[in-house]
């Protein structure tokens, strides 16, 4: 069963959705930072993805806006900022875990 390429999505940016947007326009949208890499795309109104994580738009954004988007908004104008981030919970005991496995497989 082969699937026909969209005419028009729908957008949706937080509680705000918009439909009929022309699927041709979409790369324009990006370029001109109209749409973000955090809007989800749908052509159903009921599966949604992540613009900067659909197999054809995510070549358009940067790794730096994808990390960006992950870490949330972060305040760079401060230059001497030592902010660390801190691992998630359990990380420290799991490479410790994988240090020990790999010790005892190179004996």
């Amino acid at each position: 069963m082969s699937t026909k390429p969209l005419k028009v999505v729908m957008i949706r940016r937080g509680n705000s959705k918009v439909s009929d947007v022309p699927a041709e326009n979409l790369i324009t949208f990006i370029r001109k930072n109209m749409l973000l890499g955090t809007d989800e795309l749908s052509g159903d109104g009921k599966s949604w993805i992540r613009v900067d994580r659909h197999y054809q738009l995510r070549k358009y954004f940067s790794s730096d806006e994808k990390e960006e988007a992950i870490l949330g908004e972060h305040d760079t104008s401060n230059s001497g900022d030592t902010t660390q981030l801190n691992p998630p919970p359990g990380l420290n005991n799991d490479f410790e875990e994988v240090a020990s496995l790999l010790k005892d497989i190179n004996g």
